[in-house]
């Protein structure tokens, strides 16, 4: 059950100022129930698997906001705003699980001969903000915008619970300039900068606490610390600069926008590795910076009119990114994502695959390093002249470096839309582009030369099997490791695409002939998603996110992530 409610209230308390209050819920109550039968015991081991859960989350948010607007002697317009905001959240979630069922019939939990798991999990947040913002017009010509906050969240350590972001922004809009008048050809052009402060608080609940989880132990209940305390975590803060264009020429039958952005973020919240000797490995803390940099484009275009119309909508932006400091440490994230300083966030940090050792069949791997005498003298390390353009390799990832391998962040991203009308009839088509990035195959149990049962990918026909066998995929033996099971590049594929995202139809129908049965109007639509996908990416869908993994530097990964589906509907829309 998913309840949303929502209440305002709006007073007027002078001509020019108002005052609005806003609550809003949003209740869910789910309960989740599942039993495994006993033939499937490959799955539960048990004479049937049964399975019990609520889930209950209470999202609360409240709004305050003083709103003045003026004109002041014609030319000069003025808006103020002041306001605060509260939002509360509780989660909680009850399971328990059980087996061996007496029979097929009797499936509720409680037929469960053994109960083997139960929990109680309890979580809350609350963030408290306080803003305003003075928004002047002068003239329709010259805009400014100031605006500042303070927000407070319960994530963050009690010394540092609020953090303080303002902000500027100054537009022109040169076309309402007289020295513009003569240039027909422009119908709008708006010169823009801005400079902020952001925040960031997309962690978990409580970081920044010393904690504890119930345990047994010898028979006894005990006490487990589970995380370290770290009472000074605060915000991350991004500072951004961007500087921009929006036009329009002919009427604005050609118009878009341009922009350039700097983004630089401190404090990056992220798990540091931390000494062995405190019990722990890692601890969430403010370390390090983060750049960002890159242009923006968008243009729209209205290409034909008349009867027959058609336009066009393109969009590109390329961003690059680079970590800039981390205090000489390299982060892990996600399967094999690290932060590394001097490289874009997220990259993909493990052991070079290099094929198949042709005279064995065994998984080789790039050193990275010069290899020792004693390693030369033993054979672990050694150097294949061609194939490996002299480098060294080696069949063991024991001896091998990690290094850089890839990239998840893509060189650019866009799309491009074209809708065209004729006589009742509506046509759109849209396409979305990434290209430049890279996918790490977390599931691949499918690609191990047949380490494991699963079902294995087409390549692994190409598997080495004799002597003198020249491939990049080493000999398949079933539950015998030969390097498959290493975490490496082998994993790793290019997740450039495009991808027709959308493609409708439509047709509204006469206004002579509906009108006769009192329609206002009526239009019938054929429509597709995800038609056509043009890429090399080897597993099912390259516009993928792993969500269990999903953090800032979790990027590009892949475990057997369904696919979007590839959808045809027809539909009928009526108006009265």
């Amino acid at each position: 059950f998913h309840t949303l409610g929502n209440a305002s209230m709006k007073y007027n308390i002078l001509d020019n100022l108002t005052f609005e209050s806003k609550f809003g819920a949003d209740l869910i109550n789910q309960n989740e129930e599942y039993y495994y039968e006993p033939t499937l015991d490959y799955y539960v081991g048990a004479q049937g698997s049964g399975y019990n859960a609520w889930t209950q989350i209470q999202n609360y948010t409240t709004d305050n906001i003083l709103n003045y607007r003026n004109t002041l002697a014609e030319k000069h317009d003025v808006n103020l705003v002041l306001g605060m905001s509260y939002n509360w959240v509780t989660e909680t979630l009850t399971s328990v699980g059980g087996e061996n069922f007496p029979n097929e019939d009797f499936t509720n939990l409680a037929n469960a001969a053994d109960i083997t798991s139960g929990s109680v999990t309890d979580t809350n947040y609350r963030f408290l903000s306080y803003f305003s913002r003075a928004n002047y017009k002068f003239d329709d010509k010259y805009l400014m915008t100031l605006s500042a906050r303070v927000d407070g969240s319960s994530r963050f350590g009690k010394n540092n619970r609020y953090g303080f972001f303002p902000a500027a922004s100054a537009g022109w809009v040169l076309s309402e300039e007289d020295f513009m008048d003569d240039i027909g050809a422009v119908s709008f052009l708006k010169l823009r900068a801005s400079y902020g402060v952001t925040g960031n608080a997309d962690i978990s609940n409580f970081p920044s606490l010393g904690l504890y989880g119930g345990t047994a132990y010898a028979g006894s209940s005990a006490l487990d610390p589970t995380q370290t305390p770290n009472p000074d975590l605060k915000w991350e803060t991004t500072r951004q600069f961007d500087i921009g264009l929006d036009f329009g020429f002919f009427d604005d039958r050609i118009n878009g926008q341009i922009d350039y952005y700097q983004k630089k973020t401190t404090d990056l919240l992220l798990n540091v590795n931390i000494p062995g000797t405190t019990g722990f490995a890692s601890q969430l803390r403010n370390v390090g910076k983060l750049e960002n940099k890159g242009f923006e484009f968008v243009i729209n275009t209205v290409n034909l009119t008349g009867a027959f119309t058609w336009s066009s909508s393109f969009n590109i932006a390329f961003n690059n990114n680079k970590v800039t400091d981390l205090d000489g440490q390299i982060i892990e994230g996600g399967y094999v994502n690290r932060a590394v300083e001097g490289e874009p966030i997220g990259v993909f940090y493990t052991y070079e695959f290099a094929g198949a050792d042709p005279s064995n069949g065994d998984a080789l791997f790039f050193l990275n390093r010069e290899p020792t005498q004693s390693e030369l003298n033993n054979g672990s390390a050694f150097k294949v002249d061609g194939r490996f353009d002299g480098r060294y390799v080696t069949n063991s990832s024991n001896v091998a470096e990690r290094t850089v391998v890839g990239n998840p962040n893509p060189d650019f991203t866009g799309g491009f839309q074209n809708t065209f009308s004729y006589k009742g009839f509506d046509l759109s088509m849209l396409w979305q582009f990434v290209y430049g990035n890279e996918i790490y195959n977390g599931g691949w149990y499918m690609s191990a030369s047949g380490l494991y049962f699963d079902n294995q990918t087409v390549d692994q026909m190409n598997a080495w099997e004799e002597p003198g066998d020249v491939t990049d995929v080493p000999e398949a033996r079933l539950y015998w490791d030969n390097g498959a099971s290493t975490s490496s590049s082998r994993y790793l594929s290019d997740g450039s695409y495009a991808r027709l995202k959308n493609l409708k139809l439509a047709y509204s129908l006469p206004q002579t002939l509906i009108s006769k049965i009192d329609l206002r109007k009526a239009k019938v639509f054929v429509q597709g998603t995800n038609l056509i996908t043009i890429t090399d990416y080897p597993g099912w869908d390259p516009e993928v996110s792993t969500d269990y993994l999903d953090s800032n530097l979790a990027l590009g990964n892949d475990f057997y992530a369904a696919p979007q589906p590839r959808t045809v509907s027809v539909g009928i829309n009526f108006g009265f």
